[in-house]
């Protein structure tokens, strides 16, 4: 089976933000590839995605308007065309087991779950949501953390992508409710809930805050600042215990915590240049 690589370069101090991006933007393996010492923010670092299937006629515009919401202007792309029947191979450049949190780890379905913590299986190269990105690892962290000694609920996984979150708390005993807005993505993170074995605590739907009834005990959504603060009142409308929101940059946090005013701030984890918030409704 063949897969395709995709190069280009960034600026090193936007290349993790480019990544995460694309990723969303793709629905793509994204790898950053950082072989240097250097530390000058204005050096230029290798962008690489890699893609299961050919790239889509449109693959570089689509690119080059992710990284123009950056301020970069359009790369100069390298595509490579691997032939080879033994594809996962490749993908193991960017999907190895990995510890997620105090009680779980994603692996891919070619490898076993990392010792002593419950393994969440992500087949790579479907919706963003491989746990190797920081923004995935820090919501999951927190997750597991708000879920710990807590009797089975239900937790509302907004923008849930690949279903790693709502997996995630399927594992750990709880049930979860997934909603996205890309109909794409549902089919591939309803495989990965069959994958796992958790169809009886995962139920998926397509639509966003706005189309759910009532309050959860735990919401959480990994998305992107702007999108964050643009359904902010769906969200708090939701929240009837804590909320977890993940996908800001540390130069976002107050935006997003101003949209968030009416709850109190628990938690804030930093993970590289990424921020997560854990809020809580007072009673």
């Amino acid at each position: 089976m063949s897969w395709w690589q995709v190069r280009f370069s960034v600026p090193r101090d936007l290349a993790d933000a480019a990544a995460y991006l694309l990723a969303e933007s793709l629905d793509a393996a994204v790898e950053v590839q950082d072989e240097t010492t250097m530390s000058r923010v204005d050096e230029a670092i290798e962008v690489v995605v890699g893609l299961a299937e050919a790239p889509e006629p449109d693959l570089a515009a689509r690119i080059n308007e992710t990284l123009n919401a950056l301020g970069l202007p359009p790369p100069a792309l390298s595509t490579r065309k691997h032939d080879d029947d033994n594809w996962r191979e490749g993908w193991k450049a960017f999907f190895q087991p990995a510890v997620l949190s105090a009680r779980l780890g994603v692996h891919p379905p070619w490898a076993p779950a990392p010792p002593g913590v419950l393994g969440v299986v992500i087949e790579p190269g479907m919706a963003f949501g491989t746990g190797t990105h920081e923004t995935t690892r820090a919501s999951m962290r927190v997750l597991d953390a708000c879920l710990a000694d807590r009797p089975p609920l239900t937790v509302l996984d907004v923008g849930c992508g690949s279903g790693i979150l709502s997996i995630g708390a399927a594992r750990l005993g709880h049930f979860a409710l997934g909603v996205e807005i890309d109909p794409e993505a549902l089919p591939n993170a309803a495989e990965n809930v069959a994958r796992n074995g958790v169809t009886d605590r995962v139920e998926l739907r397509q639509g966003s805050a706005d189309t759910v009834e009532g309050q959860f005990p735990v919401v959480v959504a990994n998305i992107l600042a702007p999108i964050l603060i643009a359904i902010a009142p769906a969200l708090l409308a939701r929240t009837g215990g804590e909320l977890i929101l993940s996908g800001m940059l540390d130069a976002q946090v107050d935006a997003v915590r101003a949209a968030f005013a009416e709850l109190t701030l628990v938690e804030r984890v930093d993970e590289g240049p990424w921020v997560v918030l854990r809020l809580r409704r007072d009673a």
